[in-house]
């Protein structure tokens, strides 16, 4: 093999590496950026306020009833916000495009398979969210308000106890940065504790504020991947 040749492998090896470190973090913020569109989605296209869980079942119903599109604008965003989870997830932030970041592979299996979790509970919650924009004008209370609490639990709890999980796991990873590692903490703490939302209503202020906090995390741990901000020993 000539220089020219070598010089040519190392250099596509190198794009290659630039690219895995890239991906997480065009993944995460697809994530963050694409729920927050929910947000912005829901007030633009709503008439009223969406019923919280435990409403009556003719709110609920009359809710989905007069506000289709502002269902379907739901689903579509969550699925694109769940594609870019689901590319950190595959990426998994650990041993992507960096010598610095290990886990041992109980650890990788582990964050994958919660990983893998939260991105099939909130795509089914974005399908349950699209078919209530279709069928909801012209099916049964009873139906309207089984397929919104299902979507709720799904795209709620369980995909943020999952999501909390699988930041905890990946964050344990010792090749990460101090900062990195502690807000890992921070941010999968009160997401994996939104379980008890399941029993206690006053629990589910743990969501919105697990949710968030684990989509910054994936942001920053993507930043740090790109800026090569991680410690150079590979650990677990």
């Amino acid at each position: 093999m000539t220089s020219s040749d070598v010089q040519a492998v190392q250099t596509a090896r190198a794009r290659a590496r630039g690219r895995r470190v890239v991906v997480p973090l065009v993944g995460a913020a697809t994530f963050l950026l694409a729920y927050l569109a929910v947000n912005i989605a829901t007030r633009v296209l709503s008439s009223d306020a969406m019923p919280l869980p435990g409403a009556p079942k003719a709110e609920v119903y009359e809710y989905f009833r007069t506000n289709t599109s502002s269902s379907l604008a739901i689903g579509v965003l969550q699925g694109l916000s769940v594609l870019g989870l689901a590319v950190v997830v595959t990426a998994r932030l650990t041993g992507v495009g960096s010598d610095g970041i290990s886990a041992s592979s109980r650890r990788r299996r582990l964050a994958l398979a919660a990983g893998i979790v939260a991105v099939v509970s909130m795509v089914l919650s974005a399908l349950l969210s699209v078919v209530l924009g279709i069928v909801a004008p012209g099916t049964s209370v009873d139906t309207v308000v089984n397929l919104r609490d299902l979507s709720f639990v799904l795209g709620g709890v369980v995909h943020v106890v999952a999501l909390g999980v699988f930041v905890w796991l990946v964050s344990r990873a010792r090749g990460w940065t101090r900062p990195v590692r502690v807000f890992g903490v921070v941010a999968a703490v009160p997401a994996m504790l939104s379980v008890v939302s399941a029993v206690w209503f006053y629990g589910s202020v743990l969501l919105p504020v697990g949710r968030l906090l684990c989509m910054a995390w994936v942001v920053a741990a993507g930043i740090s991947l790109l800026r090569g901000r991680t410690t150079t020993a590979g650990r677990a």
